[in-house]
């Protein structure tokens, strides 16, 4: 049996199958590194998948019955026993100052990873595929500004086609005129504002495009996210300093 150096706790349900594609990249991880192919060869995870009344993409909702439901939802994991979290909803990060007031363990950010992420690949202009809410809160704007990374959003007709397609990968219809628009934003503002990569700041889009599909690197933030775990799960990085 394989010894663990930390308990997971994985807040999901925002929206279902980007939690699971969190979980199974984590599993998939320890399969190729380290071989795991007992039950028992895989690390302790707790899954506490809510979904969280959002209205229809983070709008319309009520903002206090939201902090209230994240913060019971970290409290439930932290109550459970894990040693740390982690969110696989870039929207909801908005309200990590929040769910962090709610517990003593570490919620790691999707956020701060992904920035430090494009950072060490030394790339200083980046555009963000999300939510409208997640670009209308400015959710990325100070962690990339910290490390001077220049972030460009897309134009408002961009955006609504954005949310439009987000909407239908969550309720598992992907097709390829959704893709081929995607596509078509990014090589636009690419050509437009000389970006050198793309986030995909809605964990949904990453379930639609690749970065082969693209001219300039993607950032998977969900890839991102279970790498980030992955460490910390097997002790390769400090829980404290996270």
């Amino acid at each position: 049996m394989k010894k663990y150096a930390a308990k997971l706790g994985i807040l999901g349900g925002m929206g279902p199958e980007a939690t699971a594609s969190l979980y199974l990249n984590i599993i998939r991880r320890c399969q190729r590194e380290l071989d795991a192919k007992y039950n028992s060869d895989f690390p302790p995870i707790i899954i506490n998948s809510f979904p969280v009344p959002d209205g229809r993409m983070w709008k319309g909702f009520d903002e206090i019955e939201v902090k209230r439901a994240l913060a019971d939802s970290v409290k439930l994991l932290e109550k459970a026993g894990v040693d740390f979290i982690a969110i696989p909803c870039n929207s909801a990060h908005h309200f990590l100052h929040v769910m962090q007031k709610a517990v003593h363990v570490p919620i790691l950010s999707i956020v701060d990873e992904t920035a430090e992420k494009i950072k060490k690949r030394r790339i200083k202009k980046v555009l963000l595929l999300a939510t409208k809410f997640t670009a209308n809160r400015q959710i990325y704007d100070k962690s990339l500004a910290d490390r001077e990374i220049t972030l460009i959003k897309p134009r408002s007709g961009q955006q609504d086609i954005i949310n439009d397609i987000t909407i239908r990968v969550e309720s598992g219809r992907r097709n390829k005129a959704d893709k081929t628009k995607l596509i078509n934003i990014i090589e636009e503002l690419k050509e437009k504002t000389g970006i050198q990569g793309v986030i995909g700041g809605c964990t949904e889009i990453p379930l639609l495009i690749k970065s082969k599909d693209i001219s300039v690197p993607l950032f998977d933030t969900i890839d991102i996210l279970a790498a980030s775990c992955y460490d910390l799960v097997c002790g390769k990085r400090d829980l404290m300093k996270s």
